[in-house]
C-alpha cells in the first residue's frame, strides 16, 4: 500500500526543514559542557577548541564546567538536553570506562550520546617528585616488586584515566602500588610536585609545563613512540614494560536525539577548526596531536574502547560508586 501523498509531503517538508536548520547552524550561542573541574586537561582543550569554533562558526561558545562522579554528571546533563546542536559535550576516553565501572549509569553511552568528532590524542607521562630515587620505569617497577604497596601514586579518583593507566601497568608488570585517590587529577599532580606522594600518570597537557621546568621528572611516556615535545623522555615500553601503551583521546558528543545531518554539520565545523594551523599549533604545544574522524568512525572508536577496557577493569577489580 502506498503512503498517502499528504504524508509523503509532510515527511519531505520535515526533512527539508531539518536540512535548512543544519545549514544555518549555529545562529545562537553554543554551550560546551566539560564534565570535569576547571583547569584540568579536558578543560584546557575545551577552551582552545571553543575559542576557535566560536571564530569559525560565528557564534559564541560558552564553556561550562559540570564536574562530578567521574564525568557522569556533565554527561547526564548533555543527554537530557535538546538535540538541537546548542548543547555539546567534550569528554575524554574515560567515557568508555564508565559502562564497566558502574552497573547503573543514568544513561546508555552508545544510545543516548551522538559521537561527533575526535579532537585529538595524547600520551600520558609517568612523573615522579624530583627527589624520588627511581630514574626509569624499570626502576619504579623493580622497587614496587621488592616492597609491594610501599610506593604511593595519586589519581583523579577511582576509575579515572590515571587510575586505569596505573591499573594496566600493574596488571602487565605484577607490581603493586598504593593508590591515593583525589578529587581530580590536578590535586594529585600538585601533591607529586610537593613530594607528598611518589608518582602519578598524567596527560601531557597537565604535566608538560612542570616537566619542562623540572618541577617533575618524567620516567616514561605511555605511547609506543617518543613525543617530539619531550624527545628525551623514553617510552614506558622501551625502559620498563614492553608492550605497554595507553593513549588518551578527547572528543565532542551531542545528545543522542541530534539529527544526523546536524551532527555532520558540527563535525565539519570542528574539522575546519582542527585544520587551522594556529589551533593545531596550540594543541601540539600542549602535547595533543589533532585528529578528525567522521561521526561513524568516532562511534566505532567509542565502541571499541568500551570493549577494550571492560576486561581490564574486571581483572583489576575496580568498582565505581554513584
Amino acid at each position: 500500500m502506498r503512503p498517502p501523498i499528504c504524508l509523503l509531503a509532510l515527511v519531505i517538508a520535515v526533512a527539508c526543514m531539518s536540512t535548512a536548520k543544519a545549514e544555518t547552524y549555529p545562529d545562537r550561542p553554543i554551550r560546551l559542557i566539560v564534565p570535569f573541574a576547571a583547569g584540568g586537561t579536558v578543560d584546557i582543550i575545551a577552551r582552545i577548541v571553543g575559542a576557535k569554533l566560536s571564530e569559525i562558526a560565528g557564534s559564541k561558545v560558552v564553556v561550562e564546567n559540570r564536574g562530578g562522579a567521574g564525568g557522569i554528571v556533565g554527561t547526564e546533563t548533555t543527554v537530557q538536553a535538546p538535540g538541537d546542536g546548542y548543547t555539546l559535550l567534550i569528554h575524554s576516553g574515560s567515557i568508555a570506562y564508565n559502562p564497566s565501572l558502574h552497573s547503573k549509569l543514568p544513561y546508555d553511552t552508545m544510545r543516548d550520546l551522538a559521537p561527533v568528532a575526535v579532537i585529538g590524542t595524547t600520551p600520558n607521562l609517568l612523573v615522579v617528585t624530583p627527589s624520588f630515587p627511581a630514574r626509569s620505569a624499570h626502576d619504579l617497577i623493580r622497587m614496587a616488586r621488592e616492597k609491594p604497596g610501599s610506593i604511593t601514586y595519586g589519581t583523579g579518583g577511582v576509575g579515572s584515566s590515571s587510575h586505569l593507566a596505573v591499573a594496566l601497568l600493574s596488571l602487565m608488570s605484577g607490581a603493586e602500588f598504593n593508590h591515593v585517590p583525589y578529587k581530580g587529577a590536578g590535586p594529585a599532580l600538585a601533591d607529586v610536585v610537593a613530594g607528598h606522594i611518589d608518582f602519578t600518570v598524567a596527560t601531557m597537557p597537565a604535566a608538560i609545563a612542570q616537566v619542562r621546568s623540572s618541577g617533575l621528572r618524567a620516567l616514561g611516556i605511555s605511547s609506543q613512540t617518543r613525543s617530539p615535545e619531550l624527545p628525551d623522555v623514553p617510552t614506558i615500553a622501551e625502559t620498563g614494560l614492553p608492550g605497554y601503551e595507553y593513549v588518551a583521546w578527547f572528543g565532542v558528543f551531542a545528545p543522542g536525539t541530534t539529527r544526523p545531518e546536524l551532527v555532520t554539520r558540527i563535525n565539519a565545523l570542528l574539522g575546519e577548526a582542527l585544520n587551522s594551523p594556529d589551533m593545531r599549533d596550540r594543541l601540539r604545544i600542549q602535547g595533543v596531536e589533532p585528529q578528525i574522524q567522521s561521526p561513524d568512525q568516532f562511534r566505532e572508536t567509542v565502541r571499541s574502547e568500551i570493549e577494550r577496557w571492560a576486561p581490564i577493569i574486571e581483572k583489576s577489580g575496580i568498582k565505581g560508586s554513584l
